[in-house]
Formats: structure tokens, sequence, C-alpha cells
């Protein structure tokens, strides 16, 4: 190593002052682009990667908020609807309680049969289609409407309507009127 330094000062000395400058800017010009090659960009480089990481997690830190307040929102539903069901152990038969539902509103059902449900290991599911045959779509939306909001948890599921060809006779007008299928659930709890 020192005879490579020899080797070196023997060059350096045998240089005139113009080539001494020409040389010393050159080798600080190596020296300066070693230094932002070799340190200063792989600096950069890992801030900028640290960065884009930092955004990285914080998106994923949001995303994760937010689906930790929905997953909360869905399990608080979940609590109340499970609490409905415990609290209906007592309420009336699913046909008796479609029954005296749309004799409130003043529809009478087509058919109500009884259709095969799911099983569960904690609820039994009691389900029966409904068929409303040559009704108004207001009977059939405030139908739907008082077993939504009956007491007893209660889920319509599988609504089909059929608009029915009006019969107009002359000048009278006349109401269009639609069939509705659809079918209702309950749950009680197995005990």
């Amino acid at each position: 190593m020192s005879e490579l330094i020899g080797r070196i000062q023997v060059i350096w000395d045998g240089l005139m002052p113009r080539e001494r400058v020409l040389v010393g800017v050159a080798v600080g010009a190596l020296a300066i682009t070693i230094l932002i090659v070799g340190i200063v960009l792989p600096i950069q480089n890992a801030t900028e990667s640290a960065t884009d990481g930092a955004r990285a997690s914080e998106r994923q830190l949001d995303m994760t908020r937010r689906m930790k307040r929905e997953w909360d929102g869905l399990h608080a539903r979940l609590a109340r609807v499970e609490t409905r069901i415990q609290d209906s152990r007592n309420q009336p038969n699913l046909l008796t309680l479609l029954e005296s539902l749309a004799a409130q509103v003043g529809v009478k059902p087509a058919s109500m049969e009884k259709r095969q449900s799911g099983e569960s290991e904690r609820y039994e599911e009691t389900k029966v289609e409904v068929s409303l045959k040559n009704v108004t779509l207001q009977q059939a939306v405030a139908y739907l409407s008082s077993i939504e909001s009956a007491n007893q948890p209660l889920s319509v599921k599988s609504l089909r309507v059929k608009r029915r060809p009006s019969r107009a006779r002359g000048d009278t007008p006349t109401k269009d009127l639609i069939d509705v299928t659809f079918s209702v659930s309950t749950f009680k709890p197995i005990s």
C-alpha cells in the first residue's frame, strides 16, 4: 500500500501547478460522485421506501379501523336480533300472526304454506310462503311494512311481484293490480 502511495506521490510531484489543479478538481469530482452514489442516494431511497411503507401502513390501519367499525356494527345488530329472538319465545304462531297482520291492512292472502326451512344449532326457523292475488301496490306495501314492523323478529325473503294486465271498460279507469309472492321466516331459540 505504501508503494502505491509512493508512486502517486512521485507522479504528483512531476505535475505542473495547472495539472495539479486539474487533477485535484477531477479527484474532488470523483469523491463527490462516490459520496452521492454511495451514501446520499441509498439514504434517499431508504427514506422514500420508509415513507411509502408508512403510507401503506396508514392505509392498512385505516382499513382495519373501518372493518372493525363495520364488524362492531354487525355484531351490535346481531346482538339486537338475538335479543329480539330470545324475547319472542312466547309469541303467536307465524301463520296466525301473518293472518292478523293481513286483516289489519285489509288484504286476504290467496295462500299461506309452510315450507321446509334451514336448520341451525341455536335456532329453529319457521318459514311460510305467502301469496297475494289482485292487490294494489299500496296494499302490498302496507302488508310488507306491517310484517317488517311486527314485534316478532320476521324476515321477508324472495319477493316476487307480477303485474296483472288492467282491463279498462270504456272511460272508467281501473286500478293496477299485482300478484305478490314472498317468504317470511321467524326464528325461535332451541331450548
